[in-house]
């Protein structure tokens, strides 16, 4: 059994520091620009040694156009594997999504059908039955006398207390 006087420390939630926020901010803006300072000092070292060069500039130039024929290959054979796998997951997706579909339709149908089937042939004639045998009961009530409601409030032993 829990005792209702037990004390119970409550919860803390964190609360986001501003200032550990802003040193985060500063420092992650360091250091995109100092990555963004690097890649331009990268980039003018290496237009400044292909100007001064030539000859490695070309053999530089060579294998960059090899690597790009490659990489090319490579890309389309990857466009051709996934041309594939799409089609086979249509395939899937005709052949066996679709009959699943088709079968939960059709289910929901034979249910659409039964529910109206039971409203009409049962629901309906239950409930004109239970409505004529309440008014002929209500009837003869009326007619022995005591179908009446009584007029006026009923007093019960919380209300007669007050009184």
């Amino acid at each position: 059994m829990i005792d209702d006087n037990q004390d119970v420390a409550p919860v803390q939630v964190p609360v986001a520091d501003t200032d550990v926020q802003q040193s985060t901010n500063r420092r992650r803006t360091v250091i995109i620009v100092l990555v963004v300072v690097l890649v331009l000092a990268i980039l003018v070292a290496a237009i400044y040694g292909m100007a001064a060069n030539p000859g490695i500039t070309s053999v530089v130039r060579d294998i960059a156009i090899i690597a790009l024929a490659l990489v090319t290959l490579i890309i389309g054979l990857f466009l051709i594997i996934l041309i594939f796998q799409l089609q086979s997951l249509i395939v899937l997706l005709r052949d066996e999504i679709k009959p699943i579909l088709d079968s939960a339709n059709q289910t929901a149908n034979t249910v659409r059908g039964t529910t109206t089937f039971v409203s009409d042939a049962v629901v309906t004639p239950m409930i004109q039955v239970a409505s004529f045998v309440s008014g002929v009961g209500q009837t003869f009530k009326t007619l022995a006398g005591t179908g009446h409601k009584r007029k006026g409030r009923k007093t019960t032993p919380a209300n007669s207390a007050k009184e």
